[in-house]
């Protein structure tokens, strides 16, 4: 709150992530029960007002897919896309999703801003998440924003959320401290690199109403810039399986991980 100046990004050390063991450091961290499972299961629960019966949902930048693998077991009549750059990442998307019997996932080993493959098709719901940061620039981020208006159909909807650009490099290392209590040491260290690889939000928002179509919610965390989600209003009520189905999440999570999943309800404000 106090820190006037804002640090410059240091760009990740690559836009795909590729090192075996940072991957399976990623994946870990991701199970449920980790560091992540408040954050997913209030991905899913965003997302279950979203997605209809028989869309076609894209998951841009989505690494070894754990939304995707939540997601399209309870959607059984929707087609799940997801586009990464890493080759290994999404063959561990493939090997995850043949292991647990999903065959309505499609993988694209293609560049997020331009997506050459849906050139002649349409999508009625985009998601990212904790991805744009490995974008290198401001354009880039424009690109992809720009290739997600297009691909969108007029009903479809987006649901966006990454890291913002920290002020204060002593609230980073507070983060970190907190993450390592539970995350995977390279996955500590990532977590820190993308903290600094962030975008500022107000440029990031900037980019959103310039290049985003339709309409949508713009809501970041109070007090520090720490996060941002950037997302369409509800396009559906959630079908009995699915509701069951998170129901069935929110009962198996830990004391700490709902906890955690009200602080992320409580931070959010409207921008």
């Amino acid at each position: 709150v106090r820190a006037k100046a804002r640090p410059h990004r240091v760009l990740e050390h690559s836009e795909a992530m590729e090192d075996a063991d940072q991957i399976r450091s990623y994946v870990k961290a991701y199970e449920w029960g980790g560091p992540f499972s408040a954050l997913q299961f209030h991905h899913l629960r965003q997302l279950s007002a979203m997605i209809r019966p028989g869309d076609t949902v894209l998951d841009l930048a989505c690494g070894p897919g754990p939304l995707l693998l939540e997601l399209a077991p309870i959607y059984p009549d929707c087609r799940f896309i997801g586009a990464d750059l890493s080759r290994p990442m999404l063959d561990c998307l493939g090997e995850k999703a043949t292991a647990r019997g999903i065959s309505n996932i499609e993988i694209l080993q293609e560049d997020i801003r331009t997506l050459p493959s849906l050139s002649d098709r349409k999508i009625d719901v985009a998601i990212t998440t904790l991805a744009l940061h490995h974008l290198p620039d401001l354009e880039s981020l424009g690109a992809t924003f720009q290739r997600i208006s297009e691909l969108l159909r007029p009903d479809g909807g987006f649901y966006i959320f990454d890291f913002g650009l920290l002020r204060s490099p002593r609230t980073r290392a507070l983060l970190v401290a907190e993450s390592a209590k539970t995350a995977p040491p390279l996955t500590t260290s990532d977590y820190d690199q993308s903290l600094q690889a962030a975008f500022r939000i107000d440029d990031v928002l900037g980019l959103a109403r310039d290049c985003l179509k339709p309409r949508f919610i713009a809501t970041s965390s109070s007090f520090v810039d720490f996060f941002y989600f950037l997302q369409t209003e509800k396009r559906t009520v959630p079908a009995s399986q699915v509701r069951q189905h998170i129901s069935d999440l929110w009962r198996n999570l830990s004391a700490t991980n709902k906890l955690e999943y009200f602080m992320l309800q409580l931070l959010r404000r409207r921008r």
